[in-house]
């Protein structure tokens, strides 16, 4: 069983990690870190939280980080839950369809947040096929 939230979320003991876009509250959401584990730049993290509040800072967000993440084992990005904030999953699952990514988990935090976890897609994908719900006009 995970000792912490971010043990829940797949980090194991003792890998880098990175946090990216945080509010010092949202940081808080994923603290402590597993025992061993420091904080380390997103090339060198094996594991990377991600947190925006808009599409377009999604968008941002995931077209300088993203490149950047050839090396790491797993990639999750942080939403509220419950249609409170210009986010959800379907959103971001979307999102990152435009980037070249595919989200492939969902995992609450806490009563209050979501992360949706995402990877590269493999060759053969077509992202048309794994778009998800409802599409916002910005994304259409």
């Amino acid at each position: 069983m995970a000792d912490t939230v971010i043990e829940h979320l797949q980090v194991k003991k003792g890998e880098k990690i990175a946090i990216v876009g945080a509010t010092p509250d949202q940081r808080a959401l994923l603290l402590p870190l597993p025992e061993g584990s420091v904080e380390t730049s997103v090339e060198e993290a094996a594991a990377v939280f991600g947190f925006a509040e808009t599409l377009a800072g999604l968008h941002e967000e995931l077209a300088e980080l993203l490149p950047k993440l050839t090396a790491t084992r797993i990639v999750w990005f942080g939403y509220v839950k419950g249609g409170k904030g210009e986010l959800n999953r379907d959103i971001i699952a979307n999102a990152v369809l435009e980037h070249g990514w595919r989200a492939n988990g969902n995992r609450p935090i806490d009563d209050e947040w979501s992360a949706i976890r995402v990877r590269p897609l493999k060759a053969g994908e077509d992202p048309a096929a794994l778009r998800l719900g409802k599409q916002p006009a910005a994304v259409r």
